[in-house]
């Protein structure tokens, strides 16, 4: 029983201090960009960094794990660990959101701008630091509720909003309009069909690697979880 108690305590001990640590770093990232009204590499600073996904993403990351913070605070005094299922669907929710911002951050932003830009500044945090530690935190420390597959419907919503504000904004309002230009290059860049088609299943493919090594870490710290499918 001391073992187990143990244990627990140390899994609070880590999923607090990885929640924590994104938490703190997507405040710095976001403050950055808030506090920085002008930048010759990027429009959208200010006020206006409210209109980006990466900028969005990373809050919703941040505030599911300021959320679950309670619970891993609570669990040190109890030497349980435990979070809700709803819980663990708002963080597989935001880090899903914020792997899909790294994904793109790497495998395309980067070539293009060079990754330098990319990974320095406000960036350094939003695009990597956040993304990277919520990953590993999610996968490996906060993991006590075995994710069914109908879940990963939770993990698509941010991404399927934003995309249709997205689109919204840029194809049908138009900056003309009070809308926005086409500042990820999503639609204009490259055929937009390949964009609609592409992201969804994308964002479906990182939220099944993400839920298939959370859901290895809890069988492994709990034998007795079984998945309902």
């Amino acid at each position: 029983m001391n073992e187990m108690r143990k244990t627990a305590k140390t899994r609070c001990l880590e999923a607090m201090i990885s929640a924590a640590l994104v938490a703190v770093c997507v405040c710095i990232g976001v403050t950055m960009n808030l506090t920085t009204i002008y930048d010759v590499n990027f429009d959208h600073m200010g006020l206006r960094t409210f209109c980006m996904f990466t900028v969005n993403s990373n809050i919703l990351c941040g505030v599911a794990m300021l959320m679950a913070l309670p619970y891993t605070i609570d669990g040190l005094r109890t030497k349980t660990f435990g979070l809700p299922d709803w819980m663990v669907d708002l963080l597989f929710a935001g880090v899903t959101s914020v792997g899909l911002t790294f994904l793109i951050s790497l495998c395309i932003l980067a070539p293009v701008k060079g990754f330098v830009l990319i990974f320095t500044g406000s960036r350094f945090f939003l695009h990597g630091v956040c993304p990277v530690v919520a990953m590993i935190a999610f996968c490996f420390f906060i993991s006590n509720h075995v994710i069914s597959l109908r879940e990963s419907v939770f993990a698509l919503i941010p991404v399927m909003l934003y995309a249709m504000v997205y689109y919204f904004m840029v194809e049908i309002l138009g900056p003309d309009n009070g809308g926005w230009d086409d500042f990820y290059g999503f639609l204009t860049r490259i055929p937009s069909w390949i964009s609609l088609i592409s992201f969804m299943p994308l964002t479906f493919g990182i939220a099944s690697v993400l839920r298939v090594l959370h859901n290895r870490t809890s069988r492994k710290l709990s034998p007795e979880q079984t998945e309902i499918v």
